[in-house]
C-alpha cells in the first residue's frame, strides 16, 4: 500500500524521514525492519546506505526511484 503525497508535499520533510529511516534501519528497529522486509535490499547481507532509505520512501510513496519523487515535487510544487 502506498502512501499519497500531501497537498503540499515538501522535499527536506522526505529528506528527513529517509534520514531517520536509515538511523532506524542501522539501529536495527524492529518496526522500521518490518515495515521493509519485503524491499531486496533489506536481506540481512549488507549495511543500509542514504541512498537505499531514500529509495525505500520513494517506493512507499508510488515512485520506481528517489529521482522520480524528486523530479515529481521540482515539477509540480517547484521545489529544489
Amino acid at each position: 500500500m502506498h502512501h499519497s503525497l500531501h497537498s503540499h508535499p515538501n522535499l527536506e520533510a522526505f529528506k528527513k524521514e529517509a534520514r531517520k529511516l536509515l538511523h532506524d534501519l542501522e539501529e536495527r528497529d524492529v518496526a522500521a525492519t518490518y515495515r521493509y522486509r519485503h524491499m531486496e535490499l533489506l536481506d540481512g547481507t549488507s549495511h543500509a546506505s542514504l541512498a537505499d532509505a531514500q529509495y525505500l520512501i520513494a517506493r512507499r510513496y508510488g515512485f520506481r526511484s528517489w529521482k522520480k519523487l524528486k523530479d515529481r515535487l521540482v515539477m509540480e510544487y517547484n521545489q529544489t
